[in-house]
C-alpha cells in the first residue's frame, strides 16, 4: 500500500512538472509602425500628425535647439520646416522595445525643397523614445536629431 501511495505522489509530481508553463503575452512596441508614422507625418507635410506623435512633455534637441513640451516643439521645430521637408528615409541601426517603452537610432536623409526645388539633401542620425500612455497610444518621450556632413 505505501509503495502505490509512494508511487501516485512521485507520477503526479512528474506530471505536474511535464506541464507547459502559461506564460502571459507580452505585447511589445510596434516600431516599424511608430517609425513609419514619423517618416509619413514629414512626407505628407502633416503639421498635426507630426504634432500628436509626442507626449504633452517631450524633450526634442537637434543641432540648434532644444525644446521642452510639445507647444514648444511645435513652434521651434515642426511650423518653421513641416513644409520644407521632403522624402525622408531612415535606416535603422538599433531599437529595443519594452512593454511600455521602446527605441529606434537610425541615419536619415531628407530633402529640403523650396519653392518646389530641392535645394539640400541633408543626412544625419537621430534617436526617438517613445513611451506608452495609460490609454495604450505610444507617444515620443524624447528626439535627438543630428545631422552630419559627409566626407568626400
Amino acid at each position: 500500500m505505501k509503495k502505490m501511495l509512494l508511487s501516485l505522489i512521485a507520477t503526479g509530481i512528474l506530471y505536474s512538472c511535464n506541464k507547459p508553463s502559461i506564460e502571459p503575452k507580452v505585447i511589445i512596441a510596434p516600431i516599424d509602425s511608430l517609425v513609419a508614422n514619423w517618416a509619413n507625418g514629414w512626407n505628407n507635410q502633416d503639421c498635426a500628425g507630426v504634432r500628436n506623435l509626442f507626449d504633452d512633455n517631450a524633450l526634442l534637441t537637434d543641432d540648434q535647439l532644444i525644446a521642452s513640451g510639445i507647444e514648444e516643439i511645435a513652434i521651434k521645430m515642426i511650423s518653421p520646416n513641416i513644409r520644407l521637408v521632403r522624402n525622408f528615409t531612415s535606416v535603422k541601426l538599433q531599437e529595443w522595445t519594452t512593454v511600455d517603452r521602446a527605441g529606434y537610432t537610425g541615419t536619415y536623409e531628407i530633402e529640403i525643397v523650396v519653392n518646389e526645388e530641392v535645394v539640400a539633401k541633408p543626412k544625419g542620425v537621430f534617436t526617438v523614445n517613445w513611451r506608452k500612455t495609460g490609454t495604450g497610444e505610444w507617444k515620443i518621450a524624447t528626439a535627438v536629431i543630428y545631422s552630419y556632413a559627409e566626407k568626400k
